[in-house]
Protein backbone atom coordinates (compact mmCIF):
# COMPACT_ATOMS: atom_id res chain seq x y z
CA UNK A 1 0.00 0.00 0.00
CA UNK A 2 1.13 3.08 -1.23
CA UNK A 3 1.05 6.43 0.58
CA UNK A 4 -0.20 9.07 -1.77
CA UNK A 5 -1.58 12.23 -1.06
CA UNK A 6 -4.30 13.52 0.04
CA UNK A 7 -5.38 10.28 1.78
CA UNK A 8 -4.23 9.91 5.36
CA UNK A 9 -2.26 7.35 7.03
CA UNK A 10 -4.25 5.31 9.04
CA UNK A 11 -4.03 2.85 11.90
CA UNK A 12 -6.05 -0.32 12.01
CA UNK A 13 -6.33 -1.13 15.84
CA UNK A 14 -7.78 -5.05 15.56
CA UNK A 15 -8.32 -6.54 18.56
CA UNK A 16 -9.05 -10.39 18.68
CA UNK A 17 -9.37 -13.40 20.87
CA UNK A 18 -9.22 -17.05 19.30
CA UNK A 19 -10.65 -16.01 16.28
CA UNK A 20 -9.35 -18.46 14.03
CA UNK A 21 -12.60 -19.17 12.41
CA UNK A 22 -12.84 -15.97 10.90
CA UNK A 23 -9.41 -13.87 11.60
CA UNK A 24 -7.56 -15.21 8.52
CA UNK A 25 -10.59 -14.03 5.74
CA UNK A 26 -10.62 -10.46 7.68
CA UNK A 27 -6.72 -10.25 7.73
CA UNK A 28 -6.69 -11.15 4.02
CA UNK A 29 -9.25 -8.76 3.01
CA UNK A 30 -7.75 -6.24 5.13
CA UNK A 31 -4.49 -6.95 3.56
CA UNK A 32 -6.04 -6.59 0.23
CA UNK A 33 -7.18 -3.00 0.56
CA UNK A 34 -7.11 -0.68 -2.27
CA UNK A 35 -5.57 2.25 0.25
CA UNK A 36 -3.42 4.58 -1.36
CA UNK A 37 -1.89 5.98 2.07
CA UNK A 38 -0.05 4.50 4.73
CA UNK A 39 -2.10 1.66 7.15
CA UNK A 40 -0.20 0.82 10.37
CA UNK A 41 -1.82 -2.88 12.16
CA UNK A 42 -2.20 -2.20 15.92
CA UNK A 43 -3.23 -5.88 16.79
CA UNK A 44 -4.26 -6.44 20.61
CA UNK A 45 -4.88 -10.29 21.60
CA UNK A 46 -6.52 -11.05 24.80
CA UNK A 47 -4.38 -14.34 24.96
CA UNK A 48 -6.14 -16.44 21.72
CA UNK A 49 -4.25 -19.89 22.43
CA UNK A 50 -5.93 -21.21 18.74
CA UNK A 51 -3.19 -19.73 16.37
CA UNK A 52 -4.92 -16.22 15.94
CA UNK A 53 -1.27 -14.17 17.06
CA UNK A 54 0.51 -16.90 14.53
CA UNK A 55 -1.88 -15.77 11.72
CA UNK A 56 -1.10 -12.48 12.24
CA UNK A 57 2.38 -13.19 12.59
CA UNK A 58 1.93 -14.42 8.52
CA UNK A 59 0.95 -11.29 7.68
CA UNK A 60 3.85 -9.68 9.42
CA UNK A 61 1.73 -8.38 12.04
CA UNK A 62 3.23 -7.57 15.72
CA UNK A 63 1.00 -8.45 18.43
CA UNK A 64 0.86 -6.63 21.72
CA UNK A 65 -0.39 -9.49 24.31
CA UNK A 66 -2.80 -8.61 27.67
CA UNK A 67 -4.70 -11.08 29.61
CA UNK A 68 -8.14 -12.09 28.70
CA UNK A 69 -9.23 -10.31 31.99
CA UNK A 70 -7.87 -7.35 31.41
CA UNK A 71 -9.71 -6.63 27.94
CA UNK A 72 -12.23 -3.88 28.38
CA UNK A 73 -14.29 -3.04 25.37
CA UNK A 74 -13.60 0.67 26.20
CA UNK A 75 -9.71 0.64 27.95
CA UNK A 76 -8.69 -1.87 25.45
CA UNK A 77 -9.97 0.71 22.50
CA UNK A 78 -8.10 3.37 24.43
CA UNK A 79 -4.66 1.14 24.75
CA UNK A 80 -4.54 1.02 20.99
CA UNK A 81 -5.28 4.54 20.48
CA UNK A 82 -2.26 5.44 22.62
CA UNK A 83 0.05 3.16 20.55
CA UNK A 84 -1.09 4.11 17.28
CA UNK A 85 1.34 6.35 15.47
CA UNK A 86 -1.56 7.45 12.27
CA UNK A 87 -4.08 10.59 12.38
CA UNK A 88 -7.11 8.73 11.48
CA UNK A 89 -7.67 5.22 13.52
CA UNK A 90 -9.89 2.39 11.72
CA UNK A 91 -11.26 0.33 14.62
CA UNK A 92 -11.97 -4.01 13.49
CA UNK A 93 -13.68 -6.24 15.25
CA UNK A 94 -11.82 -9.63 14.41
CA UNK A 95 -14.96 -11.13 12.76
CA UNK A 96 -15.90 -7.78 10.83
CA UNK A 97 -14.64 -9.22 7.13
CA UNK A 98 -14.43 -6.35 4.93
CA UNK A 99 -16.54 -6.41 1.99
CA UNK A 100 -14.62 -5.79 -0.90
CA UNK A 101 -11.05 -4.00 -1.57
CA UNK A 102 -12.80 -0.33 -1.31
CA UNK A 103 -13.79 -0.73 2.39
CA UNK A 104 -11.13 1.89 3.79
CA UNK A 105 -11.36 4.07 1.27
CA UNK A 106 -14.75 4.51 1.60
CA UNK A 107 -14.71 4.53 5.29
CA UNK A 108 -11.62 7.49 5.01
CA UNK A 109 -13.22 9.19 2.44
CA UNK A 110 -15.46 11.26 4.38
CA UNK A 111 -12.82 13.06 6.52
CA UNK A 112 -12.34 15.18 3.56
CA UNK A 113 -14.20 17.11 5.46
CA UNK A 114 -12.62 18.70 7.96
CA UNK A 115 -15.63 19.07 10.47
CA UNK A 116 -15.95 15.06 10.35
CA UNK A 117 -14.49 13.73 13.76
CA UNK A 118 -16.15 9.78 13.48
CA UNK A 119 -17.35 7.17 10.47
CA UNK A 120 -18.39 3.95 11.01
CA UNK A 121 -19.89 2.10 8.21
CA UNK A 122 -22.63 -0.55 7.60
CA UNK A 123 -22.66 -4.53 8.95
CA UNK A 124 -24.45 -6.76 6.42
CA UNK A 125 -25.51 -10.33 8.40
CA UNK A 126 -23.55 -12.97 7.69
CA UNK A 127 -25.22 -16.16 5.60
CA UNK A 128 -27.84 -18.09 8.08
CA UNK A 129 -28.71 -15.82 10.30
CA UNK A 130 -32.24 -15.88 11.25
CA UNK A 131 -34.62 -13.36 9.74
CA UNK A 132 -35.32 -11.69 12.64
CA UNK A 133 -32.07 -10.86 14.04
CA UNK A 134 -31.65 -10.04 9.80
CA UNK A 135 -34.00 -7.48 9.52
CA UNK A 136 -33.47 -6.00 12.72
CA UNK A 137 -29.82 -5.39 10.89
CA UNK A 138 -30.99 -4.25 8.25
CA UNK A 139 -32.80 -1.27 9.99
CA UNK A 140 -29.63 -0.54 12.29
CA UNK A 141 -27.89 -0.66 8.76
CA UNK A 142 -29.67 0.37 5.87
CA UNK A 143 -28.37 2.00 2.69
CA UNK A 144 -29.04 5.27 3.15
CA UNK A 145 -25.58 7.80 4.40
CA UNK A 146 -26.40 9.74 6.77
CA UNK A 147 -24.41 12.69 8.86
CA UNK A 148 -25.21 14.21 11.51
CA UNK A 149 -24.21 17.23 13.50
CA UNK A 150 -25.69 18.82 16.50
CA UNK A 151 -25.35 22.62 14.96
CA UNK A 152 -28.13 21.22 12.31
CA UNK A 153 -30.89 20.53 14.80
CA UNK A 154 -32.97 22.05 17.18
CA UNK A 155 -32.64 19.21 19.68
CA UNK A 156 -30.56 15.95 19.50
CA UNK A 157 -32.37 12.30 20.09
CA UNK A 158 -31.15 9.41 21.40
CA UNK A 159 -30.84 8.27 18.11
CA UNK A 160 -28.19 10.38 17.07
CA UNK A 161 -25.32 8.31 19.63
CA UNK A 162 -25.99 4.92 17.91
CA UNK A 163 -22.64 4.13 16.33
CA UNK A 164 -20.47 0.80 16.14
CA UNK A 165 -16.84 0.72 16.67
CA UNK A 166 -16.97 -2.88 14.99
CA UNK A 167 -16.25 -1.23 12.17
CA UNK A 168 -15.39 2.47 12.69
CA UNK A 169 -13.17 5.25 12.08
CA UNK A 170 -12.24 8.24 14.19
CA UNK A 171 -9.34 11.00 14.12
CA UNK A 172 -6.76 9.71 16.55
CA UNK A 173 -6.11 13.47 18.55
CA UNK A 174 -10.35 13.57 19.11
CA UNK A 175 -9.94 9.92 20.04
CA UNK A 176 -7.40 10.72 22.82
CA UNK A 177 -9.06 13.70 23.83
CA UNK A 178 -12.40 12.12 24.26
CA UNK A 179 -11.32 8.30 24.98
CA UNK A 180 -13.63 5.47 25.24
CA UNK A 181 -15.64 5.40 28.24
CA UNK A 182 -13.98 2.59 30.85
CA UNK A 183 -16.56 3.06 33.61
CA UNK A 184 -19.74 0.92 31.34
CA UNK A 185 -20.29 -2.79 30.18
CA UNK A 186 -21.35 -2.23 26.24
CA UNK A 187 -21.68 1.00 24.13
CA UNK A 188 -19.13 2.15 24.56
CA UNK A 189 -18.70 3.46 20.89
CA UNK A 190 -21.97 5.12 21.50
CA UNK A 191 -20.01 7.18 24.09
CA UNK A 192 -17.44 8.16 22.05
CA UNK A 193 -20.13 9.18 19.00
CA UNK A 194 -21.98 11.10 22.04
CA UNK A 195 -18.40 13.07 23.07
CA UNK A 196 -17.93 14.14 19.37
CA UNK A 197 -21.21 15.34 18.83
CA UNK A 198 -20.71 17.46 22.08
CA UNK A 199 -17.22 18.71 20.88
CA UNK A 200 -18.49 20.09 17.57
CA UNK A 201 -18.18 17.27 15.14
CA UNK A 202 -20.13 15.45 12.79
CA UNK A 203 -20.66 11.81 12.97
CA UNK A 204 -21.27 10.21 9.52
CA UNK A 205 -22.99 6.68 8.91
CA UNK A 206 -21.70 5.00 5.59
CA UNK A 207 -22.92 2.36 4.16
CA UNK A 208 -20.45 1.89 1.33
CA UNK A 209 -17.82 1.58 4.36
CA UNK A 210 -19.47 -2.59 4.49
CA UNK A 211 -18.44 -5.45 6.16
CA UNK A 212 -19.67 -8.77 6.59
CA UNK A 213 -20.44 -8.96 10.74
CA UNK A 214 -23.21 -9.68 12.66
CA UNK A 215 -24.56 -12.47 15.51
CA UNK A 216 -27.51 -14.18 16.35
CA UNK A 217 -29.16 -13.87 19.43
CA UNK A 218 -31.51 -15.96 21.77
CA UNK A 219 -34.63 -14.04 23.22
CA UNK A 220 -32.32 -14.84 26.66
CA UNK A 221 -29.42 -13.17 24.52
CA UNK A 222 -31.40 -9.90 23.94
CA UNK A 223 -32.72 -9.81 27.48
CA UNK A 224 -29.37 -9.22 29.02
CA UNK A 225 -28.14 -7.56 26.25
CA UNK A 226 -30.45 -4.75 27.00
CA UNK A 227 -30.25 -4.92 30.36
CA UNK A 228 -26.04 -3.69 29.79
CA UNK A 229 -27.20 -1.14 27.24
CA UNK A 230 -29.53 0.33 29.31
CA UNK A 231 -26.82 0.22 32.00
CA UNK A 232 -24.40 1.55 29.99
CA UNK A 233 -26.31 4.53 28.59
CA UNK A 234 -27.55 5.77 31.99
CA UNK A 235 -24.12 5.94 33.13
CA UNK A 236 -22.56 8.14 30.06
CA UNK A 237 -25.79 10.48 30.33
CA UNK A 238 -27.91 9.39 27.23
CA UNK A 239 -30.30 7.34 28.70
CA UNK A 240 -32.50 9.28 30.40
CA UNK A 241 -31.07 12.55 29.29
CA UNK A 242 -33.49 15.35 29.30
CA UNK A 243 -31.98 16.94 26.55
CA UNK A 244 -31.97 13.99 24.71
CA UNK A 245 -35.53 13.51 22.80
CA UNK A 246 -36.77 10.41 21.22
CA UNK A 247 -35.72 7.72 23.66
CA UNK A 248 -39.98 6.38 24.09
CA UNK A 249 -40.72 7.20 20.22
CA UNK A 250 -36.96 5.19 19.00
CA UNK A 251 -38.47 2.25 21.07
CA UNK A 252 -41.66 1.88 20.05
CA UNK A 253 -40.68 2.86 15.75
CA UNK A 254 -38.83 0.09 16.29
CA UNK A 255 -41.35 -3.12 17.37
CA UNK A 256 -44.08 -1.26 15.01
CA UNK A 257 -41.56 -1.71 12.30
CA UNK A 258 -41.12 -5.27 12.82
CA UNK A 259 -44.10 -6.43 13.30
CA UNK A 260 -45.60 -5.17 9.73
CA UNK A 261 -42.92 -6.07 8.06
CA UNK A 262 -43.89 -9.52 9.00
CA UNK A 263 -47.47 -8.75 9.30
CA UNK A 264 -47.92 -7.99 5.61
CA UNK A 265 -45.72 -10.54 4.06
CA UNK A 266 -48.34 -12.80 5.81
CA UNK A 267 -45.36 -14.73 8.19
CA UNK A 268 -47.61 -14.07 11.26
CA UNK A 269 -44.79 -16.37 13.15
CA UNK A 270 -42.43 -14.33 12.99
CA UNK A 271 -44.16 -11.30 13.52
CA UNK A 272 -45.72 -12.24 16.86
CA UNK A 273 -41.58 -13.43 17.27
CA UNK A 274 -40.31 -9.84 16.34
CA UNK A 275 -43.25 -8.84 19.37
CA UNK A 276 -42.13 -11.04 21.73
CA UNK A 277 -38.52 -10.35 21.25
CA UNK A 278 -39.50 -6.18 21.56
CA UNK A 279 -41.04 -7.12 24.49
CA UNK A 280 -38.25 -8.85 25.87
CA UNK A 281 -35.80 -5.70 25.15
CA UNK A 282 -38.24 -3.04 26.49
CA UNK A 283 -37.90 -5.40 29.59
CA UNK A 284 -33.95 -5.82 29.85
CA UNK A 285 -33.91 -1.41 29.38
CA UNK A 286 -36.11 -1.18 32.22
CA UNK A 287 -33.95 -3.34 34.30
CA UNK A 288 -30.97 -1.71 33.56
CA UNK A 289 -32.47 1.56 33.74
CA UNK A 290 -32.64 1.07 37.53
CA UNK A 291 -29.51 -0.41 37.97
CA UNK A 292 -28.81 1.38 41.38
CA UNK A 293 -32.20 0.20 42.73
CA UNK A 294 -31.02 -3.78 42.35
CA UNK A 295 -29.42 -6.00 44.93
CA UNK A 296 -25.66 -6.62 43.46
CA UNK A 297 -26.86 -10.36 43.44
CA UNK A 298 -29.28 -10.24 41.63
CA UNK A 299 -28.14 -7.38 38.86
CA UNK A 300 -25.39 -10.10 38.18
CA UNK A 301 -28.09 -12.87 37.15
CA UNK A 302 -29.78 -10.32 35.19
CA UNK A 303 -26.78 -8.37 33.57
CA UNK A 304 -23.79 -10.48 31.65
CA UNK A 305 -21.65 -7.82 32.01
CA UNK A 306 -21.70 -7.20 35.55
CA UNK A 307 -18.87 -8.95 37.53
Amino acid sequence: MSNTAPWPDVSIVFLTLNGMDVVQRTLDSVFAQDYPGAVEMVHIDSGSKDGTVEAAASHGVDTRTIDQADFHHGRTRNQGADLASNPILVYLTQDAVPAGNQWLRNLVAPFQDPRVGGVYGKQTPPEGMGELRRYAMQCIYPDTREVRDLAEVDRPTVAMTRFSNANCAVRRDLCRAIRFPEDVLVCEDHGMCWGLLQAGQRVVYEPAAEVIHGHERRILDEFGWAVDNAISLKRMGILGNPALSGELRYGIQRIVREFKHFSRQGRYGLATGSFAVSLVRWVGVQVGKHEERLPHALLRRLSPGTR
